[in-house]
């Protein structure tokens, strides 16, 4: 009779508990990046015991065009733009990620339209923008791709009042 006593009471412990632990305690953490330079996208599921899981990568155009053409040139800067910690019922309870700036703006797909029409010369110009780290321009870049992803995005307009006169009557060219 004791020892039932003595069981019912701990598995009303543990079941009260896990009751109050398991909604509060995070068991794996959603991790996502995104690469500075070219937008391509990374990310996976952190377990509480060091598994790694549901591992996924997005590639864009441009870093496509890295690969390409300089192999051992390709150098990423990936931040993180989530981190999800989840209990287990799936509930999130942690957020935490790092400011990967502007080219968040931008979907890998929105990118890859602009790739498939832009030459050669303009992708590399688009790279080198993104590549540059320059807020503001990269800021301009992107409103004007979710805009006209066809458009010619890379034409300044700090080189001259209009774009159709230029500079003392010359007309802009793409960076």
């Amino acid at each position: 009779m004791r020892t039932r006593r003595i069981l019912i009471f701990s598995g009303l412990l543990i079941t009260i508990t896990l009751a109050i632990l398991l909604p509060v305690v995070p068991v794996c953490r959603d991790w996502a990046f995104v690469d500075r330079a070219t937008g391509s996208r990374r990310g996976y599921r952190e377990w509480c015991f060091g598994w790694r899981t549901g591992e996924w990568y997005r590639q864009t155009a441009l870093e496509d065009l890295v690969r390409r053409d300089r192999p051992a040139g390709l150098q990423q800067d990936w931040v993180s733009y989530a981190g999800t910690g989840r209990n287990v019922f799936g509930g999130s309870l942690v957020h935490g990620h790092g400011r990967p700036g502007p080219i968040m703006g931008l979907s890998p797909d929105l990118i890859d339209d602009y790739c498939r029409t832009a030459s050669e010369a303009e992708k590399r110009r688009l790279l080198e923008v993104f590549a540059s780290g320059d807020a503001a321009r990269i800021r301009e870049v992107v409103g004007k791709l979710r805009d006209d992803p066809r458009a010619d995005v890379l034409v300044t307009s700090e080189l001259a009042p209009s774009a159709q006169g230029g500079v003392l009557g010359q007309k802009l060219e793409p960076l």
